[in-house]
């Protein structure tokens, strides 16, 4: 009885180490973000600044312009042009204002507007074969290839969506000889499809299941897979063949 409750509380430990490895990595990938877009926000202000200083100095300029008329020259398309100009400078004003308040605050709303229109797909495999998973083993495909958006961890085997929309998913599983796999595909914590591998008795045999959905996610969803059983052989990949993991966005939301 211990023995399984000791067993339970690793795998809960396990779980929760993975889960807390996956925030840390979308913290860290969400500041690169906000950085990046301080950086151009603060450019952006230098830019205006440069502007209103021009600004000012056509002003100046023909306030001494208007001077040189004298005794009641027609003067009014310069005051015409400086009123223009003053508003000009006016509204420059304003934009580095808000721009200024929007770094102060740390309010980068364009970063989080780039980041749902821009593209998100990864593909990844098995560098090895994973000998017989036990029940809620984590299928962790660790050789990256593709990973546009930065969504998939190769250290948990978790995808977590960048962004909100409609997400194609789809992989392939090769079960070794003499025994069978199941695993299930899981949207956060609930089981969204299952796909399973039976062998013959026969040496060298294998048996390549693979599986499509498509889903809607929010921002933040965890998409992953998990054994369903304990498997009775290995899931193997190597030069051969290889056991993938793929997916992609279709939509924003």
């Amino acid at each position: 009885m211990l023995g399984v409750v000791v067993f339970w509380a690793a795998v809960a430990f396990c779980s929760a180490s993975l889960n807390v490895e996956n925030e840390l990595h979308e913290i860290r990938r969400i500041l690169i973000y906000q950085e990046e877009e301080i950086r151009e926000l603060k450019s952006e202000n230098r830019v205006l600044r440069a502007d209103v200083a021009e600004m000012a100095k056509e002003i100046e300029k023909l306030k001494a312009d208007d001077n040189g008329y004298g005794f009641g020259g027609n003067i009014t398309g310069s005051e015409n042009e400086e009123v223009q100009i003053r508003n000009s400078s006016v509204n420059l004003k304003t934009l580095i204002r808000n721009a200024d308040a929007e770094v102060t605050s740390g309010k980068v709303h364009s970063d989080m507007s780039r980041l749902a229109q821009g593209p998100v797909a990864f593909y990844a495999y098995m560098s090895q074969r994973e000998p017989n998973p036990s029940l809620n083993y984590a299928l962790i495909f660790d050789s990256v290839k593709t990973n546009v958006g930065g969504g998939y961890n190769e250290y948990s085997g978790m995808f977590t969506a960048p962004s909100s929309g409609v997400y194609v998913f789809t992989w392939t599983i090769y079960t070794g000889d003499h025994g069978q796999t199941k695993f299930h595909v899981y949207v956060n914590h609930d089981i969204f499809d299952i796909t399973f591998g039976e062998t013959d008795n026969n040496q060298d045999d294998s048996d390549s299941d693979s599986g499509t959905m498509v889903v809607s996610l929010n921002f933040h969803d965890n998409v992953y897979m998990r054994s369903a059983m304990t498997c009775t052989t290995y899931v193997y990949s190597g030069n051969a063949a290889k056991s993938t993991f793929a997916g992609w966005k279709i939509i924003s939301l």
